[in-house]
């Protein structure tokens, strides 16, 4: 089946076009890809015939929000496929508290188009550096991490500037089992500080937050360059399970690192959907080229109106392993537009992950190794 639309589309270089052509384009990309797990999707042909949906019947971008969905949970309940198991890549999982796992499984093809529009959309919001780094990553060392999909893409994030140094949080202790040592990771902190070099901090929050509160306890005080840079995941909740805002995280990150607000980014985004969306200095989740993201009204599915809020559906083309191009997530949100950023085209503002303690999978089993 011809992907022609599809492969010009990840060929793109600007993560956030916004021009008439560029929405032709990913219209026609979704278009095609319909069609493509219609014909290899058993479960999606079986949706799509449920709901009287044909490929045809977009013929717009407007019409995107109809193409019909899969349930994100449907991922921890089945092996969803659209392509015979000889061609899968690389498989990446999200792991719940009760052992189920969300699973996703990527041919090279759209492993490839993942990493691309990742790479582009880094390098769109200016977060790409030429300057060597020291990486402290709150996520597990590579020799544990598994399939795990938080792992693989925090690892990913460690590329976007020059590693002098790198220091994966998690290691395996003398079992081979995970393992949290905060005490380490503050030496490895004031070591950084020391080089003079930006810090790059990557991974999941509550090990960050922790970190800093342990700073904050033995009144440990570090600065660093302000070319440094805090990307975290996995939701705004510590170790304790307690909501984290942002405004406590950034001053608890300015007062003990010196690293101002507008340098901490978050991404939102799960392992079924693929597409990461990363924040701006306002906190904003935009929407990339690759993506369209609806809100829904939980009751009647129907799309809502600009700046209501409903559950997120989203939707991309880049795959083609996996009949996860329309998923509807268990998050609550906004779409709006106009960020004060400068970045074009519309964002999510979230009003509640709804399924934080459901979905969070990798941070809330990684989050379990803080022992205080």
């Amino acid at each position: 089946m011809q992907e022609a639309a599809s492969n010009r589309l990840y060929e793109h270089d600007q993560a956030f076009d916004t021009s008439a052509a560029a929405r032709h384009l990913f219209t026609n990309s979704m278009r095609e890809m319909a069609a493509f797990h219609i014909a290899h999707s058993a479960v999606y042909r079986g949706i799509c015939e449920q709901h009287g949906f044909q490929p045809e019947d977009v013929r717009s971008h407007d019409d995107l929000v109809h193409i019909p969905h899969i349930f994100v949970s449907a991922f921890k309940e089945n092996r969803l496929t659209s392509l015979p198991d000889e061609k899968i890549y690389k498989t990446l999982t999200s792991s719940g508290t009760q052992g189920q796992k969300s699973q996703i499984n990527l041919d090279k093809i759209s492993f490839d188009r993942q990493a691309g529009m990742r790479r582009l959309i880094v390098r769109s919001l200016g977060l790409v550096s030429d300057e060597p780094v020291n990486y402290l990553v709150f996520s597990y060392a590579p020799d544990i991490a598994g399939d795990r999909g938080a792992a693989h893409t925090f690892n990913v994030y460690t590329g976007f500037a020059p590693a002098a140094d790198k220091h994966f949080a998690l290691q395996a202790d003398a079992a081979g089992q995970p393992s949290f040592d905060v005490d380490y990771t503050l030496a490895t902190l004031t070591r950084y500080a020391e080089s003079g070099l930006p810090l790059r901090v990557v991974g999941f929050l509550a090990f960050s937050f922790v970190t800093l509160r342990e700073m904050e306890k033995r009144g440990l005080r570090l600065q660093f360059p302000p070319q440094s840079l805090l990307i975290t995941g996995g939701g705004w909740k510590s170790h304790t399970g307690e909501t984290v805002s942002f405004e406590q995280y950034a001053e608890l990150v300015q007062e003990r690192l010196g690293i101002t607000p507008d340098r901490i980014r978050d991404f939102y985004g799960m392992v079924e959907h693929g597409v990461p969306y990363m924040s701006c200095g306002h906190r904003h989740f935009h929407v990339p080229v690759f993506a369209n993201v609806a809100a829904v009204d939980p009751g009647t599915l129907a799309a809502c109106a600009p700046g209501e809020v409903g559950l997120l559906k989203l939707q991309t083309s880049y795959i083609r392993s996996a009949p996860s191009i329309s998923v509807l997530s268990t998050d609550l949100g906004r779409i709006a537009s106009d960020c004060a950023c400068g970045v074009p085209g519309t964002y999510i503002a979230l009003a509640g992950r709804a399924g934080v303690s459901k979905h969070a999978g990798c941070a809330i089993s990684a989050s379990q190794l803080i022992k205080f």
